[in-house]
C-alpha cells in the first residue's frame, strides 16, 4: 500500500501545485487584461479527463495466497510404482483500473462540481514467481512440461481464490477512494464517482 501511495504521491504534489499556482493567478487577477477579446469559456471535463490519464494504470488491491497442487501419474518404467508430487506454490494477484479506458463522457464537469464514472476494476498481474515454489513431496522423476501443467493449475485455483475473496470489490472501493481524494486535491467541492457497467 506503501508503494502505491508513494507512486501516486508524486505526481499528485505536483498536479496540485500547478492548480494552486492557477487558482493565486485567478484570485490575483494578475492575467487581467492580457485578453482584450471576449471572455473565453473553457470546458474543464478533457482537462480532467487528460489529468486522470496520467496516472494510466491504478492498481488497488492485492491478494497473496499459498496453492497447494499435486498430481499422481504413472510410472515410466516397468513394474515401477507410480510417480507422485506435491508443491506449494506461492501466489499473487493484484487488481485495480485501467484509466486509460475512460473517455469524455465518463466525465462531467461544472464550476465546483465533477461527476465520474470508472471503469470496473479487473485482475491485472497473475503472479506465481519460479522462485516462490517449494517441491513438498516427490516420487518420480517429472519433466518440465508436466510441472509447467501443474503452475496452470495453481493459477486458476489463485484466480479462484481472489475472486472467493472479493478482489475485484476490494479494488473497485479503494479505486474510488483514491480518485475521489484526486478530486478533493483539485479543488472540487462536490464529487461524484461512480462505476461504468
Amino acid at each position: 500500500m506503501r508503494t502505491l501511495y508513494r507512486w501516486i504521491r508524486r505526481p499528485l504534489v505536483l498536479i496540485v501545485l500547478v492548480l494552486i499556482i492557477i487558482f493565486l493567478f485567478k484570485r490575483l487577477d494578475i492575467t487581467k487584461g492580457w485578453f482584450t477579446s471576449k471572455p473565453l469559456l473553457i470546458d474543464n471535463t478533457p482537462l480532467v479527463i487528460k489529468e486522470i490519464k496520467t496516472i494510466a494504470e491504478l492498481n488497488t488491491a492485492s491478494f497473496y495466497q499459498d496453492i497447494v497442487v499435486d498430481s499422481i501419474a504413472p510410472s515410466s518404467i516397468a513394474f515401477a510404482a507410480r510417480r507422485e508430487i506435491v508443491l506449494i506454490i506461492k501466489g499473487k494477484v493484484t487488481a485495480g483500473i485501467d484509466l486509460q479506458k475512460m473517455e469524455d463522457k465518463d466525465v462531467f464537469v461544472k464550476d465546483d462540481s465533477v461527476s465520474i464514472l470508472l471503469p470496473r476494476a479487473a485482475m491485472r498481474d497473475i503472479i506465481i514467481n519460479p522462485s516462490n515454489i517449494e517441491t513438498f513431496y516427490e516420487f518420480g522423476k517429472w519433466n518440465n512440461e508436466e510441472i509447467t501443467k501443474l503452475k496452470l493449475t495453481a493459477k486458476t485455483k489463485l484466480i479462484q481464490a481472489a475472486t472467493e475473496k472479493n478482489l475485484l470489490q476490494t479494488a473497485d472501493i479503494k479505486a474510488k477512494a483514491v480518485i475521489e481524494q484526486f478530486l478533493r486535491a483539485a479543488q472540487f467541492k462536490k464529487i461524484v464517482v461512480g462505476f461504468r457497467d
